[in-house]
């Protein structure tokens, strides 16, 4: 074992030498984003499993000034759709959407943060961010610090799909008056059977 781990160490230090070296020479960054899954679904027929959700622009008297509520105006729905799933053994499991990561989502985890500008800032916050709601229950934000259950099984195969349609939304984050300026955030989500 030591062997393995002394030749190992051996052959380390050019890496380490030329990485050393290598400081003073042009470069850039390489990002890496990946997850580890129990399901393996198609989403979205094979297309990109990324979403851009572009919310029609909203006016400062439309989000009013009640603290946690779904603002109705341009409301956006989206859909995944999902296929060929490997079957789960456990039978009565659902697909279930996990989002992260949590510096995006409220410490509620009833909305993501806007994080065009420092929202803990009362002199720069616009006091808005976005939220995810059921069809059925458009006025009511989904919570995104818990496994959503889609309620889909995730059990049709060749060709066939299940889709969940969910609704995309301002979120009124405080009894502060809104402000104007661009929003954004950003969630990654993973479907699991857990």
């Amino acid at each position: 074992m030591f062997k393995y781990i002394f030749l190992f160490f051996i052959l380390s230090i050019p890496i380490l030498l030329n990485s050393v070296l290598a400081v003073t020479a042009g470069g850039g960054s390489i990002s890496f984003n990946g997850a580890i899954s129990d399901t393996t679904c198609t989403i979205n027929g094979g297309n990109s499993a990324n979403f851009t959700i572009l919310l029609d622009p909203i006016s400062i008297s439309d989000a009013g000034t009640n603290a946690n509520t779904v603002i109705q105006k341009n409301q956006k729905q989206f859909s995944f759709t999902f296929s060929d799933c490997a079957i789960m053994p456990t039978s009565g499991t659902n697909l279930k959407i996990s989002f992260s990561p949590s510096s995006n989502i409220s410490s509620s985890g009833l909305y993501l943060v806007n994080d065009t500008v420092n929202e803990n800032d009362p002199t720069k916050a616009i006091n808005v961010g976005f939220s995810l709601s059921k069809v059925a229950t458009p006025t009511i934000a989904i919570q995104l610090k818990t496994p959503f259950d889609t309620e889909l099984r995730g059990s049709l195969v060749d060709g066939n799909n299940e889709t969940l349609t969910l609704i995309a939304s301002y979120y009124k984050t405080n009894n502060a008056r809104a402000k104007a300026g661009v929003l954004h955030s950003n969630v990654i989500y993973t479907v699991t059977y857990l």
